[in-house]
């Protein structure tokens, strides 16, 4: 039975500082909705991004809670190299004239945290109820022209696809991860393991990196070089054809700060120079590839982006993890090393029906060109 809208209250906030105790009595120790770990991501003063939290409780008993990040587009957020000039010059005006607003349900910098959570004795349909009964509330108030539903949890997607028919399911979101034998003992193990020309690429790419110096940065080593750290994450993130967001300077070493050894970082350096870095977080059987930048003057020759993928490869085997989860992006590169994909669940609504519509049917047109990266099978059977 659908929960009636009159059982159940919303409580709106936009700063961490305002939420009320009973917002982290709700939650299980240590999950991301708790207000310490919320903090960290106002303070980092991520550009162009406000942040919203609603609490929602029946007979002023507080059954579940939400966070939304609400990002200002504009026209930096397309990069104007991958489009027609008259393409980016619309895009531009309009960001410039109406100030879309993306309302993100979820986290736009993150794939691994649980932005809603809900008491275990509620019902999957009326989780589903109230959670978009949220979304409304945070999508009205903060004058949202779209809305952005990251990493559905597998149980609520159902109730999407059904109950929801302005949302359309993002095709081909896909996270790349690679299952790692119990037999691998080192990186050597995965080289033996490729058929031959894949065997011969690997040797090539890692040879560029004979010269090159990987140092683990500690906390304070992250915060005293977060300016060279940030320089080579923007050479990377103004590569991209669609920027949801920007990081800020100070995200990484907060980020670090709070979370000690379970995010590490390590720094590329040709002769002292930093030249790059990766980053993933530590999870109990897998190691998840973070945020990474690179130098692209140095990267043909040195083959910095290949050889950070060998090189998390390597530390997910000398930390005997299961797996390495390589995320969204590039994806042939990632199933040339023999990632496989696990498919995600992301639902988009856009409240101008023609956009909406234009966006579908793009949509459609770019899966029908995708997929070569399936034909990879670098291992030997």
């Amino acid at each position: 039975m659908k929960l009636k809208a009159s059982k159940f209250s919303l409580q709106y906030y936009t700063s961490v500082h305002d939420l009320p105790k009973s917002w982290d009595d709700l939650l299980p120790t240590g999950h991301y909705l708790e207000r310490l770990q919320l903090a960290i991501s106002e303070s980092a003063a991520l550009p162009n991004i406000t942040h919203v939290y609603i609490q929602i409780s029946i007979q002023g008993h507080a059954v579940a809670a939400a966070s939304f990040q609400a990002l200002r587009l504009q026209s930096k957020h397309l990069n104007e190299e991958t489009f027609k000039p008259y393409q980016h010059t619309l895009w531009s005006l309009f960001t410039a004239i109406r100030k879309p607003v993306l309302l993100v349900a979820g986290h736009l910098f993150r794939h691994d945290v649980q932005s809603y959570y809900y008491d275990s004795s509620m019902s999957a349909f009326d989780s589903f109820s109230i959670y978009q009964e949220a979304i409304k509330l945070a999508s009205c108030r903060t004058c949202a022209s779209a809305v952005l539903v990251k990493d559905v949890d597998e149980q609520m997607v159902t109730y999407f696809q059904h109950f929801a028919p302005k949302y359309f399911m993002l095709r081909n979101d896909i996270s790349m991860e690679l299952e790692i034998p119990e037999a691998w003992n080192a990186i050597a193990d995965y080289g033996h393991a490729l058929k031959h020309k894949y065997a011969q690429r690997y040797r090539k790419i890692r040879q560029a990196w004979q010269n090159v110096t990987v140092a683990e940065l500690s906390t304070p080593e992250v915060l005293g070089r977060k300016l060279e750290l940030f320089d080579l994450y923007k050479q990377v993130s103004l590569k991209q054809q669609v920027r949801l967001g920007f990081l800020s300077p100070d995200y990484l070493p907060m980020l670090k700060e709070q979370n000690g050894n379970a995010l590490k970082v390590w720094a590329v350096f040709e002769e002292g120079k930093m030249v790059a870095f990766f980053s993933a977080w530590v999870e109990e059987q897998a190691l998840d590839m973070f945020y990474i930048g690179f130098d692209y003057e140095r990267n043909n020759e040195l083959q910095l982006y290949f050889n950070m993928l060998f090189f998390g490869l390597e530390q997910a085997i000398l930390l005997s993890k299961q797996k390495l989860i390589m995320g969204r992006t590039a994806l042939d590169a990632k199933a040339r090393m023999g990632c496989r994909p696990r498919y995600l669940n992301t639902f988009l609504y856009i409240k101008n029906g023609l956009v909406r519509t234009q966006v579908m049917r793009m949509q459609s047109n770019a899966s029908a060109g995708e997929g070569e990266w399936e034909q990879r099978h670098p291992f030997k059977k």
